[in-house]
């Protein structure tokens, strides 16, 4: 079966889009000048306060988007199961920024952060509904 041209324009894009959350996780956590000097006050401070679950959650979520954008490029069905995890940890990492946590962090970032948030999750359910609807197609094995 030959490969549909859309399948690696997804692909592209959500890897490409995913890889920009992957460089905010390794900057927040490498902690380079640059990287620092663009936060807004007070943040620094919201992360050096996160817990590890939610750090883990974090990890999954972006490492699993990733891999899973990787595997539809590779046209792999397990990218399926692979963002199902990331969104569990999307989930997870933002029930925590947005319930859980004792710092408003709309305060520090501002609404446009809880407006990227969902936007992150909204892009990230349309890969996974195309995946699931690639892999039902047989494009994904």
């Amino acid at each position: 079966m030959k490969t549909p041209w859309h399948l690696w324009v997804v692909g592209g894009l959500s890897l490409i889009w995913h890889a920009g959350g992957a460089f905010d996780y390794l900057m927040s956590h490498l902690r380079p000048a640059f990287y620092l000097n663009m936060m807004p006050p007070g943040m620094v401070d919201y992360l050096d306060g996160y817990p590890l679950w939610a750090t883990a959650a974090w990890a999954i979520g972006v490492w699993g988007a990733v891999l899973g954008s990787l595997l539809i490029l590779l046209r792999s069905g397990l990218a399926v199961p692979v963002l199902w995890v990331s969104m569990v940890g999307l989930l997870v990492n933002t029930g925590h920024n947005m319930l859980i946590s004792d710092t408003n962090l709309e305060q520090i970032t501002g609404r446009g952060a809880i407006l990227f948030s969902l936007a992150i999750f909204v892009i990230l359910a349309l890969v996974l509904a195309y995946a699931s609807r690639q892999r039902s197609l047989g494009r994904l094995r």
